[in-house]
């Protein structure tokens, strides 16, 4: 992804090659935690001299802060775009538990690192939806008024996919009606062969593609599962032959004329020293509403999910109640007394020199750096 700076409200936009990691390392001290997506080389760090681009980062008063989110994050963002022809895209944003701040990583095509630091949640959550969701409509009815499994709504997309497929061979058959109706063995089939596509043109496998690990979750479609899509006016049965409903009519014909394209995220955090996935969310976008799925694990390796059709403003506010959910989860502190905190610390900690040439500490009373010998 390429970032544009002028489009964002960060207070800080880096960009590090992938040696300079680890004296990113060196000059703040940390040794990482499992959540980093990155490990340290300390004879690399000392043998190496770092890039002209980690000067500018080194020089910055937001070096230790962007360290403590890449390095030490206490939760890890994944999230992964695509569908409906969207460009394609993965990323991580860090939290720490010390302050409200934000930090983005990207890589781009020459596998620089790119990092994005926004002062607290809500400049971040600005910034993403502006580029991912819709301004929407504040009147959409609600489609899941519930808690459900995750069963249900996979039903429920299928009958979607299923509505926009037939749609399509209506027209490439030049038959102005569409066939609505599928036999309950040709609906299970399809199910099956859609899952397993990977074909990111269509909802349902978009769902499993770009939520982070909700492959993993054990999905067993049952004839309750069936009925509840049934109640919720997405098809109807007659023995042993389904036909679409209203609600596939409706939201298959908002897929097909507006779908902006989807982005899954899941949240992990270190549980008893183990990085543990805390929630997942999927957001489709059209024209018509920004649809946020968020999903929960249950016993037994399923999961459910809750759906809510959100204009932009709601939707960012829904995202800063998860954020703040799963800072309590991992047992964040009031971030204003910490980051004061942190900062008398820092104050009556002694002031620590390093070598703008390789990035080495600079020992005091010497007149030349020890790592590659340039006056001091």
């Amino acid at each position: 992804m390429e970032v544009n700076q002028d489009n964002t409200t960060s207070i800080g936009l880096y960009k590090l090659t992938p040696g300079d990691i680890d004296h990113l390392f060196r000059r703040s001290g940390l040794s990482g935690n499992q959540l980093s997506l990155f490990t340290y080389n300390a004879e690399r760090g000392a043998t190496s001299s770092p890039s002209e681009l980690f000067k500018e980062l080194a020089a910055s008063p937001n070096l230790n802060r962007v360290a403590r989110h890449l390095l030490t994050p206490a939760v890890k963002l994944e999230f992964n775009r695509g569908g409906a022809g969207a460009a394609e895209e993965t990323y991580h944003a860090f939290l720490s538990l010390e302050d409200n701040d934000v930090l983005v990583q990207f890589i781009d095509s020459e596998d620089n690192i790119l990092l994005l630091l926004f002062d607290n949640e809500e400049s971040f959550w600005q910034w993403w939806a502006d580029i991912y969701a819709a301004n929407a409509d504040s009147t959409y009815q609600p489609v899941f008024p519930d808690v459900m499994p995750t069963e249900v709504l996979v039903c429920a997309l299928h009958c979607i996919d299923i509505y926009r497929r037939s749609y399509m061979e209506s027209m490439l058959d030049y038959r102005g009606g569409l066939n609505l109706a599928i036999s309950t063995q040709d609906f299970v089939e399809l199910l099956k062969r859609a899952l397993s596509s990977q074909d990111k043109r269509w909802l349902l496998p978009t769902l499993f593609e770009t939520t982070p690990g909700l492959k993993g979750s054990s999905i067993a479609l049952k004839p309750e599962h069936v009925k509840k899509a049934e109640e919720l006016g997405f098809l109807s049965s007659n023995e042993n032959i389904l036909t679409l409903g209203e609600r596939s009519r409706l939201m298959g014909t908002e897929i097909i004329t507006s779908w902006l394209g989807s982005i899954g995220c899941q949240a992990t955090a270190l549980v008893n020293g183990q990085e543990k996935s805390l929630s997942r969310m999927f957001l489709t976008s059209t024209a018509f509403a920004n649809h946020i799925f968020s999903f929960e694990t249950i016993g037994g390796g399923g999961s459910r999910f809750r759906h809510q059709a959100s204009t932009r403003p709601e939707l960012i506010q829904s995202l800063l109640k998860w954020i703040e959910a799963l800072q309590k989860v991992v047992g964040g502190t009031a971030p204003a007394k910490t980051a004061q905190a942190q900062a008398q610390k820092q104050a009556s900690a002694p002031a620590m020199k390093f070598c703008g040439q390789c990035g080495a500490e600079l020992k005091p009373g010497k007149k030349f750096c020890t790592g590659c010998g340039k006056p001091i």
